[in-house]
């Protein structure tokens, strides 16, 4: 990480992610797959012979490319720490007292969000807002 203030800073959202709650799991959850813009394929016969393979697809393309170009920037800046601290803080949510069926959207948000803190002398102001959004609106400032 840049410095320790940085490395406070993630350790202590990744705290914050151990001890959400299940209404704030559910909220991250709901506000980062509606942001998400999911877009699920019509149902068919051959959809059903593969399996029902999943064929859902994120649609909302400001947040792809946010995502992507924090990782591709953290990757290219060597900033391991931070990738990792991302990684760590949805794990934190999927280990939470929460106990959600489906944590994805609530595991995303937050890793969303401590990665573009992580990196935020990488990204723009834009992608900063995208990637925090659902975090800001749930548990407040980054």
């Amino acid at each position: 990480m840049t410095d320790t203030t940085s490395n406070a800073g993630l350790q202590a959202m990744i705290a914050r992610a151990g001890q959400i709650t299940a209404e704030e799991a559910e909220a991250l959850d709901v506000t980062w797959k509606a942001d998400e813009g999911i877009l699920l394929p019509e149902p068919s016969a051959s959809l059903a012979i593969q399996g029902g393979a999943d064929g859902r697809m994120v649609t909302n393309a400001d947040l792809v490319a946010a995502w992507q170009h924090a990782l591709e920037a953290a990757g290219a800046a060597g900033r391991v720490e931070e990738i990792e601290a991302a990684q760590e803080a949805g794990r934190a949510v999927r280990h939470s007292d929460a106990h959600l069926r489906d944590r994805a959207g609530a595991e995303e948000a937050v890793r969303s969000a401590v990665l573009a803190t992580g990196v935020r002398d990488l990204v723009s102001d834009e992608e900063f807002a995208i990637l925090t959004a659902a975090w800001r609106k749930v548990l407040g400032e980054v």
